[in-house]
């Protein structure tokens, strides 16, 4: 049997959770219904179809012809039982009559079709005599309707009461029926997490790591902060996504995987403290800086200066500032560097940043701070930067504010709700155990009508375009996004939260970070006084003892940094990240939940060695 749909359940998801199942034998097209007008109905999300006539009588006018035209779905392929629940959704305001449809083909002789359709029959005062839009449902009410069950929402109550006196177990939700088919390759994690509901979660360190994470027996992780590394969970949810796809292509395409990205969205909304239309993935967080700066296009005025801090900004985005500059030469935008160096207090970095704009603002070229990109915690070095503060003194100036918080989910707490920056990106294959490469990317209401997707995809230009530009810009693999889920799963259920997985890394970070400098004979990046600030999270920087890198030639340092990679790599089974600060040379180790002391042990050991080499010269032969 064939229905034409013309509200909510043209949605996929809606679709299959009225009907429970993920729509196997069934064929959709677009299709018009005419002489047919679709209206508001009063307080409500969903629509109401009527006759032209009936029409014409509610808005006390005659139709034009685009309002006498409904656009929809012709659904064919309906079992009697699906019928049954799609009538018990729709209650006693619809009633199904037949009815005629023309299909959208490039064939101008196709015949139109015989079909049924859900028209109104309660009393017309009921409506508002306005046409409904699908597009502006999907932007203002489908999160709504595609919770993950009865509880986010009461429409699919009395369809799944019928379907329960069916005897047919309810689902709830796409995402549930989505975790049906990763059941083997999450059935481990689940029997984890049900050993752990009495709160006795899992042991951190070695024996950790060697039952949830792939590294080989002779490495050893501690340069996490740079490339992330995912559980086994994670992987095996992130193949199974893949074999899901492949299996159906169409299907997980077009039916499945939207629904399931609305709630990862959800999910990771929630953990930031936004709403969750506010929030998209993207492939890093140096995309989502790039989407925010490219926004601005039409924002900025002549001699605006972009603000950073020059010490600490992370390459990728300093040179996207400065790509900025130069394609928009006719604006005569500037670059504004705040340089200092750590350790700093936190009060002292926001000082400086006012003292800068402060500064920038009455220099008589009336040129003015229009944007400041700033970290959350930064990469090399990688410390705690107070970006709260910051946020609060831009926003205090009239500047808008860039954060780019790739090293902070899953490493410290966000609330944008409370820090309110402009735009905030942070990579979730770093510290939140999801596979490389996926971040969330946030943009506050008021600019994301200038964000764009990239590529520039199929919905740009639609309303809502923010999210729905972003749910599709064209074909990707979308098991890197969508197995974020079983990333947040092993968090809670395995790693026992984020508070518990925090004070594990942090401690280790610090203590694991005293012993390498001290048998370095050197000291850790961090200020002295507690009230200054603390610096360090999950990464610790040590300083190493080598010449200043002053005294190098800039051809030596380019073959140095390379030589370092190489030689740790192989001699030492490890990767400690080379890096100048201050006039220093400093590494940066990472603590994880899979680490113990005894690898910053090794780590003292194999570095004694490295900056042995490098006094002796060992790096200019080339070979590690």
């Amino acid at each position: 049997m064939s229905l034409f749909f013309y509200g909510t359940l043209c949605h996929a998801a809606v679709l299959q959770r009225v009907i429970g199942h993920e729509g196997q034998g069934l064929t959709t097209r677009d299709a018009l219904l005419l002489d047919h007008m679709r209206l508001h109905v009063k307080g409500e999300d969903y629509p109401a179809v009527v006759s032209a006539e009936k029409a014409s009588q509610l808005v006390d006018r005659s139709l034009e012809p685009d309002e006498a035209r409904v656009q929809g779905v012709l659904v064919q392929g309906l079992s009697e039982a699906d019928i049954l629940l799609l009538d018990e959704f729709e209650g006693d305001e619809y009633e199904r009559s037949p009815c005629t449809v023309s299909l959208f083909s490039s064939d101008p002789t196709s015949a139109p079709l015989q079909s049924t359709v859900y028209l109104w029959t309660a009393p017309l005062s009921r409506l508002e005599p306005r046409l409904w839009s699908f597009s502006d449902f999907l932007r203002d009410s489908a999160h709504r309707w595609v919770g993950t069950g009865p509880d986010a929402n009461g429409y699919y109550a009395e369809v799944d009461r019928t379907r329960n006196m069916k005897g047919v177990i309810t689902p709830s939700g796409v995402k549930e029926e989505s975790e049906k088919v990763l059941a083997g390759a999450t059935e481990q994690l689940s029997l984890d997490a049900n050993g752990h509901q009495n709160g006795q979660y899992e042991s951190f360190g070695h024996a950790l790591g060697k039952k949830y994470w792939r590294f080989g027996d002779d490495w050893i992780n501690l340069n996490h902060g740079s490339y992330g590394a995912a559980p086994r969970p994670v992987v095996d949810a992130l193949h199974a996504i893949q074999a899901r796809c492949d299996s159906a292509p169409d299907r997980f395409i077009r039916v499945e995987y939207e629904q399931e990205l609305i709630d990862l969205r959800a999910r990771l909304a929630e953990s930031v403290d936004c709403d969750t239309d506010d929030l998209v993935l993207v492939a890093n967080a140096t995309s989502g800086v790039n989407e925010a700066l490219r926004a601005l296009t039409t924002e900025w005025n002549k001699g605006d200066r972009l603000l950073y801090f020059s010490s600490s900004i992370y390459n990728a985005c300093q040179a996207s500032m400065q790509y900025i500059v130069d394609t928009h030469p006719h604006l005569d935008l500037e670059l504004l560097p705040v340089t200092f160096t750590y350790p700093k207090s936190h009060a002292e970095v926001v000082r400086l940043a006012r003292e800068a704009i402060d500064a920038a603002n009455s220099d008589g070229t009336g040129r003015k701070v229009r944007l400041a990109l700033v970290d959350s915690i930064s990469s090399l070095p990688g410390v705690i930067v107070p970006w709260e503060e910051l946020v609060e003194l831009f926003h205090e100036k009239g500047v808008i504010a860039l954060v780019d918080g790739a090293h902070q989910v899953g490493q410290l707490p966000v609330s944008i709700r409370k820090t309110k920056p402009d735009f905030f990106v942070s990579n979730a294959h770093k510290w939140l155990h999801a596979h490389r490469g996926v971040a969330i990317f946030y943009a506050d209401k008021k600019w994301q009508h200038l964000v764009h997707s990239s590529p520039i995809g199929h919905y740009y230009g639609s309303k809502g375009g923010f999210v729905n530009e972003h749910s599709w810009s064209g074909t990707v693999d979308w098991s890197p996004y969508l197995s974020v889920a079983a990333a947040l799963d092993f968090r809670r259920d395995v790693l026992g939260g984020e508070e518990r997985i925090r004070k594990y890394c942090h401690e280790l970070a610090v203590e694991g970070g005293e012993l390498v400098a001290k048998a370095l004979g050197t000291s850790v990046l961090r200020n002295p006084n507690p009230e200054d600030g603390e610096l360090i999270a999950n990464m610790v920087n040590v300083e190493l003892p080598l010449p200043a890198p002053s005294t190098f030639a800039v051809s030596d340092l380019q073959q140095l940094t390379p030589w370092w990679f190489r030689h740790f790599i192989k001699k030492h089974r490890f990767s400690p990240p080379l890096y100048m600060h201050n006039d220093k040379f400093y590494t940066r180790l990472s603590a994880q939940v899979y680490n113990e002391l005894s690898d910053f042990e090794h780590a003292a050991q194999a570095l004694q060695k490295g900056c042995e080499a490098v006094r002796a010269g060992g790096w200019q032969s080339g070979s590690a």
